[in-house]
């Protein structure tokens, strides 16, 4: 292949390129590893891992399945989690958010949140 003068490809011929892994190679891969890490650990950037295995945009492919994910509410059968207690309760026992998240819901039920507000008080008290 000649190279015109005006063409800037350094590499027409496409040499020493790497080739992408599928995502049935990296689904792989993932299950290789405890179902505990999330997509930065793969990365190196998170908790429980430092090294690199998986690109940024390797683990931001669709369809792969990861064990863990970080920061969501858990839900289960139309109940949310509660982040104090841990029992799934109706969502109309979690007070209304309106600078919180997604669903407008906080993460705390009302009892524990009254509870958390309670100690919020006593703490603010011991203090002045």
């Amino acid at each position: 292949m000649t190279k015109k003068s005006n063409d800037f490809n350094r590499n027409p011929n496409g040499s020493n390129q790497w080739e992408t892994r599928s995502n049935e190679e990296i689904q792989i891969i993932i299950n290789r590893h405890p179902k505990n890490w999330t997509k930065k650990d793969f990365r190196g950037e998170g908790k429980n891992n430092q090294k690199k295995i998986l690109t940024r945009k390797e683990t931001e492919r669709a369809g792969l399945v990861f064990g863990n994910k970080g920061g969501v509410k858990q839900y289960l059968n139309g109940k949310l989690k509660c982040s104090m207690c841990g029992f799934f309760k109706n969502l109309d026992e979690f007070p209304d958010d309106k600078y919180g998240s997604s669903n407008g819901k906080r993460s705390n039920c009302s009892s524990c949140d009254i509870i958390r507000n309670q100690k919020y008080r006593e703490s603010v008290k011991e203090i002045s």
